[in-house]
């Protein structure tokens, strides 16, 4: 139970905060221990926080696989579209999608490596499953390979949670339409 209540308050210390100011004080006065009681299960910060980003890494593989099973039936473009909706609006509440963009941007140097290797494997399921709906698409000609379709969405998806994390939802829906319309149509033939 305590377990549970230090990787919650870290997660949201973390997602909130980011690394360096997240503090284990902090996480200990929230869940209401004593700090030294984080270190019954975990070694430092470091070890918390590398339990927790491969945890939200792991929740969020299955949302994206979640998304991509529930989305089976519905058209291309609003597959695709509709993923880079969901982020948005999962955003403030989804705190395990905020802390892996918070810190996949801005990752603290002395776990590069550890969080480097997570991040490239919860984009690299990501494009997988664009590839695979992409070149699974049979209503739609596309003007390119599925693999460049793939590639060209994920830097849009990409910008558009840079977005996020540096500004907000304040003008994401306007560069969304922008941007929407320009990969869309160089995507698809009339």
């Amino acid at each position: 139970m305590t377990l549970q209540k230090i990787k919650t308050a870290g997660l949201l210390q973390f997602a909130r905060k980011g690394y360096d100011a997240a503090s284990l004080q902090l996480i200990a006065d929230e869940v209401g221990i004593k700090k030294q009681s984080i270190y019954n299960h975990f070694k430092s910060k470091d070890d918390l926080f590398l339990d927790i980003f491969d945890d939200a890494v792991n929740q969020e593989i299955l949302e994206l696989d979640r998304y991509f099973r529930e989305q089976a039936g519905r058209p291309l473009e609003a597959v695709l579209r509709g993923l880079i909706t969901e982020f948005k609006e999962r955003y403030e509440s989804a705190m395990n999608l905020r802390l892996i963009l918070y810190v996949g941007f801005l990752i603290p140097s002395n776990l590069e490596a550890q969080i480097q290797a997570m991040v490239t494997r919860y984009v690299q399921h990501k494009t997988n499953l664009v590839y695979e709906r992409i070149a699974a698409e049979t209503s739609v000609k596309l003007r390119v390979p599925a693999r460049s379709a793939a590639t060209a969405y994920m830097n849009l998806i990409e910008g558009m949670l840079v977005e996020l994390v540096y500004n907000g939802t304040a003008n994401f829906d306007s560069r969304l339409e922008s941007s929407w319309d320009v990969y869309w149509h160089g995507l698809i033939q009339s």
